[in-house]
C-alpha cells in the first residue's frame, strides 16, 4: 500500500506541475503597444523613450518571469500626430505611451504650464524636475487633469533655460521691438511689454518659418536649437537665461494602463521616474555643448547683460497674477501651484529676478 500511495502521490504531483505550466502558458500574453511623439529622437525627451523606456520595459517584463512580453511599435517625428496634437494623440490611443507637450495646452492643461507664467526664476533642470514631481505629489488637481484627458501621468519632462536665435544681433531688449518671434502659446506672455510680436509654432516648423520670413527668430531651448539647426537661419544666438520650462510629461493612455497587470503598471511608474531623471541629465550635459558646437558652425554667440535681463523681467505685466486669477475663477488651485513652484525654487537655491507669488 505504501508503494501504491507513493506512486499515486508522485503521479498527482506530476499532473499538478503540468497543470501549473499549462495555466502559466495559457495566461501569458503579448502586449502590443505603440510609443509615439511629435518630435524625433534627436531631442532628449523623446530619445529617452526610445533608448530607455521601450527597451527596459520589455526587459523588465520578461525578467518578471510571468511569461508576458511587450511588442512595441515606435512612431516618432510626427508619424502619428503633430506637435499641436500630442495630448489628443495619447488621449485617443493613437499612441499607448508618449511624450505630451503641455506647453501647447494652456487651456486644457493650465496647471502644467505654471513655469511659463514665472519666467526668470530658474534654469536648473534638477530644480525644475523637483518642482514638477512635487506638484504631482502635493496637488491632486495635477493628476486629475491627466485623468480628464484619459491619461496616466508617469513622469515630468523639463528642459534647459530659454535663449534666443534671431536674424539680427541683440544687445538690449529694445532690439526686439517690432520683431516677430516664435513664442508658442503659453510662452507668448514672455514677450509682452517688449514690443515684440509672438508667433505660435513648434520646433519642427521654426527652421522653415524663419527662413521664409514667418518669424525673425524665436525663444527656445538650446537643446532644441542645435538639433534643428536653427542657428543656420538665425545665426545670432543670445544667451538670455529666461528660465527653463516644465514643458510636458511622459504619459500612458488610461485604457491601455487599465489593461495592464499591476506588476507592469509598477514597472512603468518606475520607468517614468527614471525618464525624468535621465532626460534632465542629458539636457544638462548637452546645453553647454550645443552652444559651443553652434559657435564652431558659424553662430554668433552673445550674452544679454544682467541689467537688460532685469529690465525684461520688470517690463512684463504680472502674467503670474493674471494666470492665477483666471484659473482660480475656474475652480483650479493655481495659487497653490504658483506658490509651490516659487517655494521649491527658492528653497533649492534659485534666485528669481521677480517673485511672482507676491501679491497673489
Amino acid at each position: 500500500m505504501r508503494r501504491i500511495s507513493k506512486t499515486l502521490v508522485a503521479s498527482a504531483a506530476a499532473v499538478g506541475v503540468t497543470l501549473t505550466v499549462g495555466v502559466s502558458a495559457a495566461s501569458a500574453k503579448t502586449f502590443k503597444l505603440t510609443a509615439g511623439s511629435s518630435h524625433p529622437p534627436i531631442v532628449p525627451w523623446v530619445q529617452v523613450i526610445k533608448d530607455h523606456v521601450v527597451p527596459q520595459s520589455m526587459a523588465r517584463v520578461t525578467a518578471a518571469g510571468k511569461g508576458d512580453s511587450i511588442q512595441w511599435t515606435q512612431a516618432y517625428a510626427g508619424a502619428l500626430y503633430n506637435f499641436k496634437n500630442t495630448l489628443e494623440g495619447v488621449q485617443n490611443g493613437l499612441a499607448d505611451l508618449g511624450w505630451v507637450g503641455t506647453l501647447w495646452e494652456p487651456i486644457k492643461m493650465p496647471l502644467m504650464n505654471v513655469s511659463f507664467y514665472a519666467p526668470f526664476v530658474t534654469g536648473d533642470v534638477k530644480v525644475l524636475t523637483a518642482i514638477g514631481q512635487q506638484l504631482h505629489k502635493d496637488v491632486p488637481a495635477m493628476n486629475k487633469a491627466w485623468d480628464k484627458h484619459n491619461q496616466v501621468y508617469l513622469g515630468i519632462q523639463v528642459a534647459d533655460t530659454y535663449n534666443m536665435f534671431t536674424k539680427f544681433p541683440i544687445k538690449s531688449i529694445a532690439d526686439i521691438k517690432g520683431k516677430k518671434l516664435y513664442a508658442p502659446d503659453a510662452l507668448a506672455g514672455w514677450v509682452r511689454g517688449t514690443g515684440a510680436v509672438a508667433v505660435n509654432g513648434g520646433l519642427p516648423v521654426y527652421y522653415n518659418g524663419v527662413k521664409t520670413g514667418v518669424a525673425d527668430g524665436g525663444l527656445t531651448i538650446t537643446t532644441g536649437m542645435f538639433p534643428f539647426k536653427l542657428h543656420e537661419v538665425g545665426k545670432y544666438v543670445t544667451v538670455v537665461d529666461m528660465g527653463g520650462p516644465i514643458s510636458g510629461a511622459i504619459t500612458m493612455n488610461k485604457d491601455t494602463w487599465n489593461s495592464l497587470p499591476a506588476y507592469m503598471q509598477d514597472i512603468f511608474k518606475k520607468l517614468g521616474g527614471e525618464y525624468s531623471a535621465k532626460q534632465a541629465a542629458i539636457i544638462e550635459k548637452k546645453a553647454g555643448l550645443f552652444l559651443k558646437l553652434m559657435a564652431k558652425q558659424g553662430a554668433v554667440i552673445s550674452t544679454l547683460p544682467d541689467a537688460e535681463r532685469r529690465k525684461w523681467a520688470k517690463v512684463m505685466p504680472n502674467i503670474a497674477k493674471e494666470w492665477v486669477d483666471a484659473n482660480e475663477k475656474k475652480g483650479l488651485p493655481a495659487k497653490a501651484v504658483m506658490k509651490t513652484f516659487m517655494d521649491v525654487a527658492r528653497s533649492s537655491g534659485a534666485k528669481p529676478l521677480r517673485n511672482w507669488d507676491e501679491g497673489l
